[in-house]
């Protein structure tokens, strides 16, 4: 069963890069970013029973593997963001928060709600902090390489 909700992901965030135009030789790559991201939060929510800091994990994991993916082929970084974050968007949530509020049940509506947003922060925290932790790992990358040349001049 695992192996067919694999390869739905894959489809589903190929399908969103499709749809956003990325280059054809580019969307399989974006594919494997949305099922990296996936399993990654799979992974994590049924070992610590939380989706929201399975949703942060999980776009740390969006945002290495699309600027790994992007230094190596050449392209944006957001080219592999987009289609892989669609597989960790809490849809469902916002959708049974909205039902449950038509029905009256302010309390589990307002509560759902709240999860919701946090999921939705904690992927953006988690693209923010892969980006950080990248610009962190090239600067010193170059910092090191001036170094090195500076101390060959002299």
């Amino acid at each position: 069963m695992m192996i067919v909700k694999i390869i739905a992901v894959f489809f589903l965030s190929t399908a969103i890069g499709i749809m956003y135009r990325i280059p054809r030789k580019l969307v399989a790559y974006a594919g494997l970013v949305g099922v990296v991201a996936w399993i990654v939060k799979v992974m994590v929510e049924s070992g610590l029973h939380s989706p929201i800091l399975a949703t942060f994990i999980g776009s740390v994991a969006i945002g290495l593997s699309a600027e790994i993916l992007a230094r190596i082929l050449k392209k944006p970084a957001s080219i592999f963001i987009i289609p892989g974050f669609i597989p960790l968007v809490p849809g469902g949530s916002a959708y049974n928060t909205i039902v449950k509020m038509v029905q009256g049940d302010y309390i589990s509506g307002v509560t759902m709600g709240m999860k919701t947003i946090l999921t939705g922060a904690s992927m953006a925290f988690g693209i923010f902090i892969s980006a950080t932790i990248v610009r962190l790992i090239l600067d010193y990358k170059n910092n090191k390489y001036e170094e090195i040349n500076a101390n060959d001049d002299h």
